[in-house]
C-alpha cells in the first residue's frame, strides 16, 4: 500500500452539515478516499461525537440548526482532546462574513463544494 494510502487511512474527517445527504455523500467520498468519517447533523451533536472519534480535521457547514459554524469552531478549538484540529468551514456564502475572525478557520470552501478541491486540500494538510 503506497504511504500516501496509509497516511490518508489514519485520517479521521467528521462532517457537521444540517442537510442529511450532503453529509452522507461527503462521507461516502471521503471513505472511498480511504479516511475515517464520522457525520452529525448539528453542533451538539458534533461535540460529543468529538469525544470518542477524536477527529484530525472537521468540515463544518456554517449554517447549523443550534449554533453557527463559528461557535462550533470555537467550542471544537477549545476542547483539549482536538488538539491540533484542521477546521474547514463548509458555506453557501461567497466568503466569510466580516464578523468571522481568522482564528475559527483555517480554510473556507464555498458550497457546493469541489470535490477535487477538496480532497487535493485535505491531502496537503499536515
Amino acid at each position: 500500500m503506497p504511504l500516501e494510502a496509509t497516511v490518508q487511512r489514519s485520517r479521521r474527517v467528521m462532517v457537521v452539515d444540517d442537510h442529511p445527504a450532503s453529509g452522507d455523500l461527503l462521507r461516502e467520498i471521503l471513505t472511498m478516499e480511504g479516511y475515517a468519517v464520522c457525520v452529525a447533523n448539528c453542533g451538539r451533536d458534533a461535540v460529543a461525537m468529538s469525544q470518542e472519534f477524536k477527529p484530525q480535521i472537521a468540515l463544518l457547514d456554517i449554517g447549523l440548526p443550534d449554533m453557527d459554524g463559528f461557535a462550533l469552531a470555537k467550542q471544537l478549538r477549545a476542547e483539549p482532546h482536538l488538539g491540533d484540529i484542521r477546521l474547514i468551514a463548509l458555506s453557501g456564502y461567497s466568503q466569510p462574513p466580516d464578523s468571522a475572525s481568522g482564528e475559527d478557520f483555517d480554510y473556507y470552501l464555498v458550497k457546493p463544494v469541489d470535490v477535487d478541491q477538496l480532497l487535493s486540500l485535505l491531502q496537503r494538510l499536515p
